[in-house]
């Protein structure tokens, strides 16, 4: 409902703008685009506010996340300048002499604030026209089709390795042989884990993590720019933190969401110096799917398809994905995917 309002008045502030460079003689034209573009500007904010809150409050995946990604990017550019140039308006307020050679720049600069207004608009309405994102059908739809694709996979005996695809998505269901694919697949590059195979409740096979020397590092795949990583996993028999690790470049550096202690976090290792991004409770401490999504400078958490934690920071460079276990015990994967998003 808030975002219409700031699409329509500064567009028809910028028309007014126009009509005022025509009609020089009308001097409440001036004043008046300036009225509009000062409560269109405050408008934005109160769109990006509103939006953030909105996005935080939906699942958002595969390259839904890209465009709310680059949506809310436009809008914040959207809202500096607009929020910006009504500083500017408010202070020629006095001065409108109305003189071609000052009118003339200035009806061009809030022009140019329209070009990332449409464009934030353009995408946001592709995230609830082509992705359905908030839209609760749809949403419904998406996790039967995704437990059916699951169903699928392991009445086909895809269960039993990890499918990498040539643009390093990937994914894996653990099979009754998931130990001796995760002993040929995947790559500890520290510490040690013993590999076994259990069951859970719904006699599905799981990948069993036994913690000999920790910490313990492991990854697959390929390297990706903007990734999108999701996990089933039970931590009921293990004690310390886990971490999904994605961007990572060795073993100091990297970003991660971690789970401890039904609490996530959402960080970042640079040569073994760690930075928290955002640290939330976790909802539901029993939460078995863990997301997590590294999109640019965007990162963010899900539990159960609840989005937990959303934080910034500068654009990693490509790497690969994987888990850094700290702790004792066991760590048991189901379902993991990792979905590139460019």
């Amino acid at each position: 409902m808030v975002v219409h309002f700031p699409i329509a008045l500064l567009i028809v502030a910028f028309t007014v703008d126009l009509v005022a460079l025509f009609f020089r003689r009308i001097q409440f034209l001036p004043r008046m685009s300036t009225i509009l573009y000062i409560i269109g500007a405050l408008g934005t904010l109160a769109a990006v506010l509103s939006g953030e809150a909105a996005a935080d409050s939906v699942l958002v995946t595969g390259e839904a996340s890209t465009v709310l990604t680059t949506h809310s990017d436009l809008g914040k550019i959207t809202m500096w300048w607009f929020l910006s140039y009504g500083v500017l308006r408010i202070a020629l307020w006095w001065w409108l002499s109305f003189k071609l050679v000052v009118w003339i720049p200035v009806t061009i600069i809030g022009a140019v604030g329209l070009l990332p207004l449409i464009q934030a608009a353009s995408f946001g309405g592709d995230m609830v026209y082509e992705h359905g994102v908030g839209v609760a059908v749809v949403d419904s739809m998406s996790a039967k089709i995704e437990e059916q694709e699951e169903a699928l996979m392991r009445l086909r005996g895809v269960a039993g390795s990890p499918k990498l695809e040539d643009n390093g998505a990937w994914q894996w269901i653990p099979g009754p042989d998931a130990d001796d694919a995760f002993n040929l697949a995947f790559n500890v590059v520290m510490g040690e884990v013993t590999a076994g195979v259990t069951e859970n409740t719904v006699g599905n096979s799981e990948l069993s993590l036994t913690v000999v020397t920790s910490p313990v590092l492991i990854t697959y795949g390929k390297a990706v720019e903007s990734v999108e990583f999701r996990a089933v996993m039970d931590l009921s028999e293990f004690d310390g933190s886990v971490r999904m690790v994605h961007h990572v470049q060795d073993s100091l550096s990297y970003h991660f969401l971690e789970l401890e202690n039904g609490t996530m976090r959402l960080g970042v290792a640079s040569s073994g110096v760690e930075e928290i991004q955002h640290e939330a409770v976790l909802p539901n401490p029993e939460a078995r799917t863990i997301g997590v999504v590294g999109d640019r400078t965007h990162f963010r958490g899900y539990a159960d398809d609840t989005q937990v934690a959303h934080g910034h920071g500068q654009a990693p460079e490509a790497g690969l994905t994987g888990f850094m276990i700290r702790g004792s015990g066991t760590v048991k994967l189901g379902r993991m995917r990792l979905t590139p998003l460019r």
